[in-house]
């Protein structure tokens, strides 16, 4: 009966709704996935550990948006490099943020939202909740996500364990994505070789020494006065002695795959109180030891998007000719696309998960305190609780925003 009265509500409402300039497209196709998969015994133990999930990943979210609170108030550079980043950079929209990709960050965001969404599907239809609708949304022919309409009255008599598994699944969805992805990203990473031992040029200041001795970006230093170069150690080394005025012989290599070499002499000269030819140079090495090893500090360059910190991140766009990798010339390729799965996953499923109504985590909040609360407290006053959480941080959200230019 109620799959009748579902079917009846589709029909009503149209397969296809276009209100400019959102397309709805509703389909049948994932009920039946979301049937399937609910039925598995391993989702209801999966609800069960969505439900432990969803509290670590809030409490998490908390502690960001508190500490980033705190450094915006007491640190003026935090300010200053939020000032540079601008507005924008909050908002998960490819083309609007200045550092999530177009075609990266709208795949990204895709696959967050319908794992998100499928989640509760298959949660609810694991714990006998009827799903309304499910299909697709575009941005007129763009997809930028999909959505999953479980019966919200079955949701509001249902018992709080099964209502708030439903509504912890699509975090912990997200979270499982982005574990995965992050392991994937780890992977790639430890596979990278640099195509050339020697160090660097990551860049050729105009007007220098090494720039009218014709070093160019991407020349990779390979000897120096006859000395081989492998590392950016045995590199600072031999310039240890060197003062401004002296002539040095270099070699670096060049050209597709660095397979040419030129040779050239650069006369030093002195800036800031220092030795320098004028070039700007990268250890292929050190980045790889950053994203290669598992620490608390290295685990913080995983959070930080390619855009934002270029000359760190192995598979930038400015340091990707440096390295190769058994995975093809398109290693790169896959190392972005499983690093913005992880990137959007994580931060779709920290958002979700702070008790903000109606977001997962607030409807969570709030169907924990009429569980808890029971009949001791009224109805209104629970309602008056959410709403005061919410209000809360959502001025915290605000503030984040809002304090770089006010202050």
């Amino acid at each position: 009966m109620a799959d009748q009265k579902a079917e009846a509500e589709e029909a009503k409402q149209g397969r296809i709704e276009f209100n400019f300039p959102l397309l709805t497209v509703r389909t049948r196709i994932f009920g039946g996935v979301f049937d399937r998969l609910g039925a598995l015994r391993a989702s209801r133990w999966v609800s069960w550990v969505a439900l432990v999930i969803v509290p670590v990943v809030a409490g998490i979210g908390l502690y960001l948006l508190c500490s980033s609170l705190f450094m915006l108030l007491w640190i003026p550079l935090a300010r200053e490099a939020s000032r540079e980043m601008g507005a924008a950079s909050y908002l998960m929209l490819p083309g609007i943020n200045p550092f999530l990709p177009i075609v990266y960050g709208w795949l990204a965001i895709v696959c967050a939202i319908v794992v998100h969404e499928g989640a509760h599907g298959i949660i609810a239809r694991n714990r006998g909740l009827n799903v309304k609708s499910s299909g697709l949304l575009f941005f007129l022919v763009i997809p930028i996500g999909a959505f999953v309409d479980v019966d919200e009255a079955q949701i509001a008599k249902a018992k709080a364990k099964d209502s708030l598994r439903v509504m912890a699944a699509g975090v912990a969805g997200n979270i499982v994505v982005a574990i995965v992805c992050i392991l994937a990203v780890l992977l790639i990473v430890n596979g990278l070789t640099p195509v050339v031992d020697g160090v660097y040029v990551y860049d050729v200041t105009e007007g220098m020494p090494a720039e009218e001795a014709g070093l160019l970006p991407e020349d990779v230093f390979v000897s120096v006065d006859n000395l081989d170069i492998n590392n950016f150690e045995e590199l600072k080394a031999l310039f240890e002695d060197k003062s401004s005025g002296d002539v040095v012989q270099v070699t670096v290599a060049r050209g597709e795959n660095w397979e040419e070499q030129f040779s050239t002499s650069i006369t030093l000269t002195e800036s800031e109180n220092r030795t320098v030819m004028g070039v700007t140079l990268f250890d292929p090495e050190e980045p790889l030891t950053y994203y290669q090893t598992l620490t608390p500090e290295s685990l913080y360059m995983y959070l930080l998007p390619p855009s934002l910190v270029p000359g760190l991140v192995p598979f930038s766009d400015s340091l990707t000719p440096f390295y190769t990798h058994g995975l093809g010339a398109q290693w790169h390729v896959y190392a972005n696309v499983f690093f913005w799965l992880w990137f959007v996953n994580v931060n779709v499923a920290v958002f979700n998960a702070l008790p903000i109504y109606p977001l997962d985590g607030g409807r969570m909040f709030n169907i924990s305190l009429k569980s808890i609360l029971g009949r001791r407290v009224s109805e209104k006053t629970i309602s008056r609780i959410t709403f005061a959480v919410t209000a809360t941080l959502i001025w915290v959200l605000l503030m984040i925003v809002l304090i770089p230019f006010i202050m």
